[in-house]
């Protein structure tokens, strides 16, 4: 897979709105746009790892952007790992019970009725989707179950791994068993980073045991489990690395090439699709995008990614930049 430019932002932008530009929605984000989540009492969309709040010299767009607020996904920034993890907003405030929870969303609908008829930018369809999903999350217990990892057995948290990395990965299969339809696993920057241009030896001493156990522990769980076929497993980073090491014992970014794995989904696995040359400076053979990635991945869920939605100038603009679902594959 290539797109050559080793630019963070435009290989971030690249493979998570799967346009070209900036300040587009995400891919995850048009799941609850166009089908919503495959259960009740839990979001449709979930981002585990850092915020796009925090002080990173690069952000990729995880959000709505202009499909509006209401589709951002629900972060979880705390470490699933850590004794103190916690996830926001699942637990009543002090004092509150559900009666007067029920009696709040009631008055509240009656104050979103008045406001509703001087709102002209949609905001109220974001506030409805958002207030309904919080009060189903609160009041439910599936969430709550869906997020408790100490309901997993102790062995097949070890088998993940007992670092972030790990316990994210069993979070998600977790959410995807409870409803949850898009799960982002973000490897983020705070630590252990795949961004080595400095000493690749410890950095891949640090990160690749965890790489090692977090996704075939997840892929074979998933197996085992039985929902292997209805869940695709996609791990991807937003580039590659530079064929040559440089003086400073790292490697540099590389868009001329980068590897994808697939797994489930129904797929035709088992099966390494294309070659780089020799030193991994290009591709040699069946040259693929990330938009191909994505597509795949779109007929995967069932979206038709020539589906068009207004951009803020009122253009209509497709899901993808451009691709077609690898029939390899398919």
């Amino acid at each position: 897979v290539y797109h050559n430019s080793g630019d963070h932002d435009y290989g971030m932008y690249v493979c998570t709105t799967g346009k070209p530009a900036k300040n587009q929605p995400s891919v995850a984000s048009y799941v609850p746009k166009i089908r919503g989540a495959n259960g009740t009492s839990v979001p449709p969309y979930v981002h585990l790892g850092f915020h796009q709040t925090d002080n990173l010299v690069f952000v990729p767009n995880f959000k709505g952007s202009y499909l509006g607020g209401g589709y951002d996904p629900y972060y979880v920034t705390d470490d699933p790992a850590d004794a103190k993890f916690k996830v926001p907003n699942l637990t009543l405030a002090d004092g509150v019970t559900l009666d007067r929870v029920h009696d709040r969303k009631v008055m509240l609908a009656r104050f979103d009725a008045v406001r509703r008829r001087a709102d002209a930018g949609g905001m109220m369809d974001s506030m409805d989707h958002f207030g309904r999903v919080a009060f189903e999350m609160v009041t439910g217990p599936r969430a709550r179950e869906a997020f408790d990892l100490p309901r997993e057995d102790a062995r097949t948290r070890e088998r993940y791994g007992m670092h972030r990395w790990g316990q994210s990965c069993l979070l998600a299969r977790r959410l995807v068993e409870a409803g949850v339809t898009f799960v982002t696993v973000n490897f983020d920057p705070h630590s252990y980073t795949f961004d080595m241009h400095g000493n690749v030896k410890g950095g891949m001493q640090n990160a690749g045991p965890r790489m090692d156990s977090a996704i075939p522990a997840l892929i074979e769980d998933l197996h085992e489990r039985g929902p292997n076929k209805k869940v695709l497993v996609i791990a991807w980073g937003e580039f590659g690395r530079t064929p040559k090491v440089n003086a400073g014992g790292g490697r540099d970014h590389w868009g001329e090439v980068m590897s994808v794995l697939l797994a489930g989904g129904g797929l035709r696995v088992g099966q390494v699709i294309g070659s780089s040359t020799a030193k991994g400076e290009v591709p040699k053979d069946r040259p693929l995008k990330p938009y191909d990635v994505l597509a795949t991945m779109y007929r995967h869920l069932g979206i038709d990614p020539n589906t068009t939605f207004p951009d803020p100038a009122g253009r209509p603009v497709p899901l993808l930049h451009e691709g077609q679902p690898i029939p390899e594959l398919v």
